[in-house]
């Protein structure tokens, strides 16, 4: 099988396979095991057909509830088990009651708002490392964007497997490029939030961005309270077996 950097496809831009990165172990890691991408709703037969031979096995959807019933994913579909794993309503959530609202409403600047959810969805992230870690075959994961919430987990597990965070920033960073021909959708979606106090919508709002510094600060919060992302997934509840299992999996033995 032929593996791609960014998946040729003709209802996503911003699908993207996490191999190819050099580690701090002297390897690569690997094409074929986990993808990342913006919501599978605009793909073709003929994508769903090429995800399917390309060995995707599984799709985590971390979408909400009405994100999934207004725009249903393609990738639920025969072959592929689809699994439906919202960041948000989770009942194991820290924190929540004490915020008063859905954090996604206290939005001040990336850097900040994964580090809230470094918190408060651990219970979340440990599912996600479960699949990662027991599925037999690619992963496929995704949000609405594929920048944010499917950008934490990406960074996490780059970053487990010794991938120098100048690469995970630049495998975050790259989504904001690759989303431009989405952006439209997006901002019709979330077009109540993007719009200025006179109800102008902001094109350039840094809710669309995927800026650098964020995953450095989100980086700069874990090794300073867990020493590393492997000490952090442990916390989460996420199992030595599993880091073992994914490591394996992304860069060998």
């Amino acid at each position: 099988m032929r593996y791609y950097k960014r998946l040729p496809l003709e209802g996503m831009s911003n699908c993207r396979d996490l191999g190819g990165y050099p580690t701090k172990y002297g390897k690569i890691t690997n094409y074929g095991v986990f993808v990342r991408s913006e919501a599978p709703v605009d793909v073709t037969q003929r994508d769903i057909d090429f995800l399917k031979r390309y060995g995707i096995v599984k799709s985590l959807d971390f979408r909400g509830e009405n994100d999934i019933k207004t725009f249903p994913s393609r990738l639920n579909t025969d072959g592929i088990e689809y699994i439906h794993m919202p960041m948000y309503g989770r009942e194991d959530a820290q924190n929540l009651a004490k915020m008063g609202k859905d954090p996604s409403r206290l939005f001040s600047g990336w850097g900040k708002t994964y580090i809230k959810w470094l918190e408060t969805y651990k219970g979340w992230l440990r599912d996600i490392f479960g699949h990662f870690a027991n599925t037999k075959g690619i992963v496929q994961y995704n949000c609405n964007a594929g920048k944010d919430r499917t950008g934490v987990p990406s960074a996490l597990v780059l970053a487990l497997c010794g991938v120098e965070l100048s690469d995970i920033a630049f495998d975050y960073c790259i989504s904001r490029a690759m989303l431009k021909p989405r952006f439209k959708y997006i901002q019709k979606q979330w077009s109540d939030y993007l719009k200025n106090d006179e109800g102008k919508l902001l094109i350039n709002h840094p809710f669309l961005f995927t800026p650098r510094e964020a995953m450095y600060q989100m980086f700069r919060y874990i090794n300073s309270e867990y020493k590393n992302a492997e000490n952090y997934l442990l916390s989460c509840g996420v199992t030595e077996r599993e880091i073992y299992e994914i490591k394996r999996k992304l860069i060998g033995d």
